[in-house]
């Protein structure tokens, strides 16, 4: 979303949460707080299953405790988020196998990488798929198409076949992560912490397998192994801290 946009935006909702906040004082005659609005992001995840091709996404901090992932961003029961952008991504925990043995945390992937190993081609399905979001048992997003999130840059990874060849100008996707798989919002979605919100992906075509690996050779002839297990929604957009006391 471009900054003009952003800063008009601000301002609107920033007016209105304000208005909103003057009638509860006025038919009360309590303070109810003032809502802090900041930009913010969601980041949410969930784990790749062979026996579905239906995923709920968790999205407070109290839901399914102990599951959340180290990577994610939930929202707060106190707070709102109106989300003017959302991203897909396939994410994959990566393995160093050479000098610096061991976890280097996960990859957001914007295709099924194919170069790495033909297994990638299984999970190329997850963008065949569509996002549905209920607040309050209230549809706001219906059937929204995620192929168009499917981002297959022009730089890929090198390779195993190209493994002796380290003249190219990049051995890595070309993804930029603030605007590659993502796509704007419009009207904007309002994700409340004091209500329930349904976040659900229906993969189309059916099923997808749970893992699939592939190892990259990196420019020193060591090598990198990357298994993708997860999916990822991200949300960007104005968080509203304290909003749900108008709730």
């Amino acid at each position: 979303m471009k900054t003009q946009a952003i800063r008009n935006s601000y301002s609107v909702i920033a007016k209105k949460y304000a208005k909103i906040g003057e009638k509860i004082k006025d038919k009360t005659g309590k303070e109810r707080g003032k809502v802090r609005l900041t930009q913010s992001s969601l980041l949410l995840m969930v784990a790749i299953s062979a026996n579905t091709d239906n995923y709920i996404f968790p999205i407070l901090e109290t839901d399914n405790p102990g599951t959340t992932q180290a990577e994610e961003i939930r929202l707060n029961q106190n707070d709102e988020f109106i989300s003017y952008e959302v991203g897909y991504y396939l994410v994959a925990d990566g393995v160093s196998d050479g000098g610096f043995d061991g976890e280097i945390g996960k990859s957001f992937w914007t295709y099924a990488p194919i170069e790495l190993d033909g297994s990638f081609g299984q999970l190329a399905k997850a963008w065949n798929a569509i996002l549905s979001i209920e607040v309050n048992k209230i549809s706001r997003l219906e059937r929204w198409d995620l192929k168009k999130h499917n981002v297959i840059p022009r730089t890929q990874y090198a390779n195993a076949f190209a493994a002796a060849d380290f003249t190219r100008p990049a051995t890595q996707p070309s993804i930029d992560f603030s605007t590659d798989g993502t796509y704007p919002m419009q009207p904007m979605l309002t994700l409340s912490g004091a209500k329930k919100n349904l976040i659900e992906i229906e993969l189309l075509g059916g099923a997808i397998v749970a893992t699939a690996a592939g190892v990259w050779t990196l420019p020193d002839t060591d090598t990198m192994t990357y298994t993708a297990t997860r999916l990822a929604l991200t949300f960007r957009g104005l968080l509203g801290q304290n909003a749900s006391v108008f709730q």
